[in-house]
Parts: structure tokens; sequence; C-alpha cells
């Protein structure tokens, strides 16, 4: 089974050391000219179907996939706007995170849930604590949680359990699976009282806020590519 990618960098290839002494503000990347524009136009189709009228998320390059805290926004990596950097991203630390379309479109929509969260200010709500857990006193380490892989509390969505990270993860990943196109999240989820619950939750506050502008709409774009002077070697530490 294939898949199809944003980019293929050619097997074998030599790596451009020039680049790793290149500062990432210098590389004059674009969103906008490259193959990412198409799956931020879908995510945008997705979000004006599932009935949002006002919200649609800043998204930008970056140096890696993330929303500012508090922020309607999306950071992609800028290294997906380029093939030589995907390669050489690939070649220093032996995957690209959102490489193939598929997975890219599956980090937009987490990353748009916690723009939802953060636009109307979601997870400080009383009714997000009571189906999520509290958001803001437990510690943020999704980087290091102990999952239960048998548990059906929980959507299915990245890989490792995610959701099982954090409050504000279990969320952003319910709505991921509640936006994608033909999820079939009532019949998936049907015997996973838990999951179900928490979609139920995303449905209902989505048909009721929808249609109503957000409360928060900017705010600074965090490690925005244009503005990283570190140089591709001092980020990715090349063993070269």
């Amino acid at each position: 089974m294939t898949r199809s990618t944003i980019h293929t960098a050619a097997k074998g290839a030599a790596l451009p050391k020039r680049l790793l002494r290149q500062r990432i503000c210098d590389l004059r990347l674009s969103l906008d000219a490259s193959p990412l524009r198409a799956c931020v136009d879908e995510l945008y189709s997705e979000l004006t179907e599932a009935g949002f009228i006002h919200f649609r998320p800043t998204i930008y390059l970056g140096d890696e996939w993330f929303s500012p805290d508090g922020v309607p926004a999306i950071s992609m990596p800028f290294y997906l706007a380029n093939r030589e950097l995907m390669a050489l991203e690939r070649d220093q630390l032996k995957f690209v995170e959102g490489e193939s379309t598929e997975e890219c479109m599956q980090l937009l929509r987490h990353e748009a849930g916690h723009c939802f969260d953060h636009a109307w200010k979601i997870s400080s709500r009383s009714d997000f604590r009571r189906v999520f857990g509290t958001s803001k006193t437990t510690r943020y380490t999704p980087d290091r949680y102990r999952a239960d892989s048998t548990s059906r509390d929980f959507v299915r969505h990245l890989p490792d359990n995610y959701a099982q990270s954090h409050p504000d993860e279990d969320f952003a990943e319910t709505f991921a699976v509640w936006l994608a196109p033909k999820s079939r999240w009532q019949s998936a989820y049907a015997n996973w009282p838990g999951a179900l619950r928490k979609l139920e939750y995303v449905d209902q506050l989505v048909h009721s806020l929808a249609p109503s502008k957000p409360i928060v709409t900017s705010g600074p774009t965090t490690f925005a590519a244009h503005r990283l002077t570190r140089t591709l070697a001092a980020l990715l530490r090349p063993t070269e």
C-alpha cells in the first residue's frame, strides 16, 4: 500500500551541506508556494463543512508542530515546505513528522482542536473539566505518560494513545476524530462509553459555538520560521 506524499526526496541523493550553515530565517520559505497549501485549504474546507463560520486558525511555518498556548494558530514545521530540507530532516532524525498527506491532515486536525479550545477558551469551562478532567492544574508532560492500551475512555487517532497524555491533548484528539471526513464516530465508538461521551460533548460544543465569532482571534506566531536565527546545524545537531 503506497502513501501519497507532500514531497519525496530522491533515495540516495547527496544532502547539500550548504544547508546546514544557513539560518532558518534566510531560507525564504513559503507555505503558500509549497504543496502544504493544499493541506491547509483542505482543513479550512473541513471546518466550513463542520459549520464554522468565523473560525479559521492562522497557519504558518514554524520550528515544529504545535499551537501556541492561548492562540488560535498552528505552526507547521518549516522543513515540510522544501524537498531538500525534508531529506536533511530524515537523514538526521530518521523520520519526517507529517510527511504524508494523510499524516499531515491528522496533525492539522489535532492542532485545530487546540485552536478551537484557544479560540473559545474551552478548557477553562466547568463542563470541560467534568468531561476531560482538570486541564490547567494537570502537569503537562506529553512526552512522558503512561497509557492504558485497553482503555475505551479515549479516542484513537495519533500514535501511542496520545489522547491519554493530558486533558488538553485528549480534547484535541477528540476534536480531530470528530472533524475527520467520514469518520463515522457515532458507530465507531458506540461501544466506547468514555470516548463517546467526549465526542458527543465536542459535537454539542461545535453546534453551539460554530455560528459565533471566537473570543480570541489572533496572537503571536511563536517560533515562526522567518524569525528563527538558528542555523540548521544548530537545530538538528548533525552527527557529521
